[in-house]
């Protein structure tokens, strides 16, 4: 099954928190694609050059991993049997709306912020 590019996207902006992404690019002689697509993503821009340079960072990921970039196979959340309307689980979201969620929501919890524009963050509803 083919990843779509908002879950490439996310991938590729959880990474953008530290250094280590870049520099597996950079071993990997993938560097170039990865300074592509992080000022494509600041600059809000999806086009097919973003994926074929997120696509090169999966390749360069894999080779030095064994393990790509992307998530493999399908991971879905349903709510648990029996349960009444939304619950309490939602999810951080791309302020942007360039990318999936990022993760579960706790009270109280202040907002992370988006590595790639620095923007905190939106809570939003559990995917389905």
């Amino acid at each position: 099954m083919a990843v779509g590019v908002e879950v490439k996207i996310a991938s590729f902006c959880r990474e953008l928190g530290d250094d280590t992404l870049e520099g597996l690019a950079r071993e990997e002689n993938a560097l170039a694609a990865y300074l592509r697509a992080r000022s494509a993503i600041r600059a809000g821009r999806v086009d097919q050059e973003l994926e074929a340079d997120l696509d090169a960072l999966d390749r360069a990921v894999l080779s030095a991993t064994g393990q790509g970039l992307f998530p493999s196979g399908n991971r879905a959340f349903q709510p648990l049997p029996g349960a009444q309307g939304a619950g309490g689980a939602r999810f951080w979201e791309c302020p942007r709306g360039l990318c999936a969620g990022r993760g579960r929501v706790r009270p109280g919890q202040p907002a992370p912020s988006c590595g790639a524009s620095g923007e905190p963050l939106k809570s939003g509803p559990l995917p389905r």
